[in-house]
């Protein structure tokens, strides 16, 4: 009988390149996807590619904690698909290995590739995002937040358009500001003149001195307009969203979360918005914890589809297995959005999919050992 460390090596040495490869065309999915959605944005604000390819650069570690389960998972559907494609597997129950023997070296993989995602989602994502807000202040400082003949919408709530660019007397002709804070009272502000007073990429806001204008809005019972005249005013527009400001729980490291926690404990304001930002930092403290293990879990579940008889078909196992993985990730979205409406606590919503995609696993496995028998 062959030693079984032997086999652990070769099945090792194998997932591992078929899982570097997945890792590199998935991590490149991620980044085209993403730069195509960025790139529009960006250059029409007036960033060049050199910031935006600086900016990719800084986002990527957040999309390798996705990236690094679904690879693995391939890695081992390749590998244990070319072994039973090539008669290895049967050769191997023959001489008395059943799969239960062939798993350390996959749950060997599962578990560093957990570690690997838990230290990117407690740390590096987290650090990712500080640097991210750097660098797009730093890249704030050069944006064209106005642009003359077009409306720019910096929320669902603040609507700014401006005419045309004038001289050092008036800098920014024909300016309008809609205010949609209120739906049942919106306003409207006119300027002949107006300029930027404040540097966006350090307060979070925009700051327009407006001269010579009017704000309009209706009265509270919807019947009466009413027009105000000025002749000078400022008026502030938040553009936090746009420089990527620290106000969720995935922007703070696991550290950071757990000093909010005490500041909420006695009392203290907190910096993560929301309605219930206690309840988002457990979410954020349970989904470091659970989802990293999706490595783990779903390589339990790769072996057994591997090996599937061989007239199953080689593609068999792969499209169950891109049908689990997908499945695993809409079950952890269902449950971190039923955490975050409350309809679930956070450990229900955040640990279920892991729980559920686990049995799957054990009873593959299960099915598996019973064939060798």
């Amino acid at each position: 009988m062959v030693a079984p460390r032997i086999i652990w090596r070769y099945i090792l040495r194998e997932t591992l390149i078929y899982t570097a490869l997945g890792l590199a065309a998935i991590g490149m999915l991620l980044v085209v996807g993403n730069i195509l959605r960025l790139i529009e944005d960006m250059v029409g604000a007036g960033v060049g590619l050199a910031a935006l390819g600086k900016l990719v650069l800084v986002i990527l570690p957040s999309y390798f904690s996705y990236a690094i389960p679904t690879a693995l998972v391939f890695g081992i559907l390749l590998t244990f698909g070319r072994m039973s494609m090539e008669g290895e597997i049967i050769a191997m129950r023959a001489s008395g290995i059943s799969v239960r023997r062939l798993l350390p070296p996959v749950l060997a993989l599962g578990c560093a590739g957990a570690a690997a995602c838990g230290w990117l989602l407690a740390e590096a994502e987290p650090r990712s995002h500080a640097n991210l807000r750097q660098l797009v202040r730093d890249i704030g400082k050069s944006v064209r937040w106005v642009e003359p003949g077009e409306f720019r919408g910096f929320s669902d709530r603040t609507l700014l358009y401006v005419h045309g660019q004038g001289d050092e007397s008036c800098p920014l002709e024909g300016v309008m500001i809609g205010d949609f804070s209120d739906p049942r009272r919106p306003l409207y502000i006119t300027g002949r003149c107006g300029s930027i007073q404040a540097d966006a990429s350090d307060t979070g806001t925009l700051a327009f001195d407006l001269v010579d204008g009017a704000i309009q809005f209706d009265e509270s019972d919807g019947e009466r307009f009413r027009h105000v005249r000025f002749e000078r005013m400022t008026m502030a527009i938040d553009v936090s969203a746009r420089i990527a400001m620290r106000t969720r729980a995935s922007d703070y490291t696991t550290l950071e979360l757990a000093a909010q926690l005490r500041n909420l404990e006695r009392g203290s304001a907190t910096e993560i918005s929301g309605n219930d930002p206690e309840r988002d930092i457990w979410i954020a403290l349970h989904r470091r914890v659970a989802f990293p293990l999706a490595s783990l879990v779903l390589a339990i579940v790769a072996v057994p589809l591997g090996i599937q008889p061989l007239r199953a078909g080689r593609s068999a196992g792969a499209l169950t297995a891109i049908g689990v993985v997908g499945a695993y990730w809409l079950l952890t979205s269902v449950g971190e959005l039923a955490a975050e409406e409350a309809y679930v606590s956070p450990a229900v919503g955040m640990w279920l999919p892991n729980v559920i995609v686990l049995l799957l696993g054990l009873a593959l496995v299960r099915r598996s050992m019973r064939v060798d028998a």
